[in-house]
């Protein structure tokens, strides 16, 4: 677990945690921050965040999800031409590239992959880049929402009007990698409040915590704590696959979207290629002329037939200049990316919130009569015993607080034997 220190601790808290889950032997997930030094990189570039989620045998996930994490936040800040969310989506772009290169060059790596989600903290909100079905939320007070779309074949089918119940929900229908182009979908910008926390995640964390006790964790937490008990709550659940969080906490104004004086972001002219005439047309224009010219002192009638085809070549020439320059697309302002958000949850801990942790807790107590390792089960029984009570009087805040420490505690002694 990482939590980052940088210039800008006074408005941003940043958390990075990965870890292998239980059934794993190797870790694939990748993750990096890359934090602006000053006011000048945060209003052009931006802060970015990224997680990806490699798929493959062998290495190749984890090659193809550290190639991610390595290509993106490199090629986003070469194209500073292009405004952020443009530059980003080409930077995702060009690592599937190079992604596919690797695949295409190396029989043990062949068709890995791997998903990627990105998020931007501009001055104009936050903007996500988004391929797979990692994923991006957003709690803001007792709401959590997501804000990308799982480009799973579930999340596709119920787009789509269509029953999805007996479709595996790990089936992928879009990485980086496998394929030599990738469809990127951008969202945003969303204005950014004071308060705001987002989540970036590998579906290890989602395949087994619900949306609403994400959420929970992140409205109740300090950020340091929510990461660490959403990774456990995922390994006790089973853990089938690594687990990836980046939390980032908004507490200063710094970071906030200024919706009355903010500029939106400069629009892009697109460039058209030109085609230059090819010069037969003006060496013939100019040929005929010079010889009708010429033939009209001795013959008018055959001098000025040869005038006539250096004037039909001229334009056809100045015809096909004209088509091969057509006039470049005016400037227009970018507008709103994408659909997001797509989910939206109520957030705040409440009795069915409470009773699935309970489960979740005394399906671990269950543990201390069966094991022969001598954990200190002491500290984590005064925590269900006091979260129950909590429960039982309807004071549910308290009763997830106190459950998710039990819960804490107990996998840091797992941990530790």
């Amino acid at each position: 677990m990482a939590e980052h220190q940088h210039p800008w601790t006074d408005c941003l808290t940043v958390i990075e945690i990965t870890d292998k889950g239980m059934r794993r032997a190797t870790n694939q997930d990748s993750s990096v921050v890359v934090i602006q030094d000053d006011d000048v990189g945060f209003s052009t570039r931006g802060h970015l965040f990224v997680v990806c989620d490699g798929m493959g045998a062998h290495a190749a996930g984890e090659l193809a999800s550290s190639d991610a994490v390595t290509h993106i936040p490199h090629h986003y800040l070469i194209f500073q031409d292009l405004t952020p969310p443009l530059a980003l989506r080409r930077a995702i772009e060009e690592a599937n590239h190079e992604i596919h290169r690797k695949g295409q060059v190396n029989p043990e790596f062949h068709n890995m992959g791997t998903t990627c989600s990105t998020l931007l903290l501009l001055p104009q909100g936050a903007v996500i880049g988004h391929v797979g079905d990692s994923r991006v939320y957003r709690r803001r007070e007792g709401i959590v929402e997501q804000l990308t779309f799982d480009h799973s074949l579930v999340w596709e089918m119920r787009a789509q009007g269509h029953e999805s119940d007996d479709i595996p929900s790990n089936v992928i229908t879009r990485s980086l990698g496998p394929n030599p182009d990738v469809q990127v979908d951008c969202e945003g910008p969303f204005p950014v409040q004071l308060g705001d926390t987002f989540l970036l995640c590998s579906d290890g964390l989602n395949g087994e915590v619900g949306d609403a006790e994400i959420g929970a964790a992140m409205a109740t937490l300090p950020p340091l704590e929510a990461s660490q008990f959403l990774v456990d709550l995922a390994n006790l659940r089973g853990g089938p696959d690594n687990i990836t969080i980046i939390i980032v906490q908004v507490i200063g104004d710094r970071i906030c979207t200024d919706t009355q004086t903010v500029a939106p972001f400069e629009s892009q002219q697109r460039k058209i290629k030109r085609t230059n005439t090819h010069p037969a047309y003006w060496i013939t224009a100019t040929a005929f002329a010079l010889a009708g010219l010429f033939l009209s002192l001795t013959n008018l009638i055959i001098g000025l037939c040869a005038v006539g085809i250096g004037a039909i070549a001229g334009l056809a020439g100045l015809i096909k200049s004209k088509q091969s320059n057509p006039p470049a697309e005016p400037t227009t302002t970018e507008g709103p990316l994408g659909k997001g958000p797509y989910t939206k949850e109520s957030c705040m801990p409440d009795k069915s919130i409470l009773e699935k942790l309970l489960t979740t807790a005394k399906q671990i107590h269950e543990i201390s009569q069966t094991s022969d390792k001598e954990y200190r089960w002491g500290p984590f029984d005064e925590h269900l015993v006091e979260g129950t009570e909590y429960f039982q009087q309807k004071q549910y805040l308290p009763a997830f607080q106190t459950l998710a420490k039990g819960i804490c505690y107990i996998m840091d002694e797992f941990r530790s034997k």
